[in-house]
């Protein structure tokens, strides 16, 4: 499992490059979602998300005022540049904030977001959200979806 693990995480890494500059340029709604499966999911925005999984688990507090709450088994690691690394989280998650990015690669995760923002589900799973109705995670290109809740 931790080679499917570690082959996620260098996935993540190289695409975040080419996803996070999109939210940065205005791209958004607001809503709900709920999402099942297995492979990656971020999401970006402001609100609250909650989740549980195992894999990894990345998360970043871009305005310095979120609440993170993170239950279950992980080596937890923090880096210089505000990130915070959860390796072999297995457990539960509860993060809550104004700019607020969480990832999450692993296997068995459902998710539950609501706020403004948006999310990128990549692997395979479903997902229910209030603006963009429901539909199956993306193998390759991924899926976004809209959070469609008003705060």
């Amino acid at each position: 499992m931790w080679k499917k693990v570690l082959t996620l995480m260098v996935v993540v890494m190289a695409m975040l490059a080419a996803v996070l500059p999109v939210h940065a340029e205005g791209v958004s709604g607001e809503g709900s979602l709920s999402a099942q499966g297995d492979g990656i999911a971020i999401l970006a925005g402001r609100g609250t998300v909650d989740l549980s999984g195992n894999g990894v688990l990345w998360i970043k507090d871009k305005a310095g005022n979120a609440v993170i709450q993170v239950t279950g088994e992980g080596e937890k690691k923090e880096f210089p540049d505000g990130w915070l690394q959860y390796a072999g989280f297995h457990g539960t998650a509860h993060v809550e904030g104004s700019r607020i990015v969480v990832i999450v690669a692993g296997v068995d995760i459902e998710m539950t977001a609501r706020g403004r923002g948006r999310a990128w589900l990549w692997g395979h799973g479903s997902y229910q959200g209030s603006a963009d109705g429901s539909g199956e995670w993306g193998s390759r290109r991924g899926v976004r979806v809209r959070l469609a809740m008003p705060l």
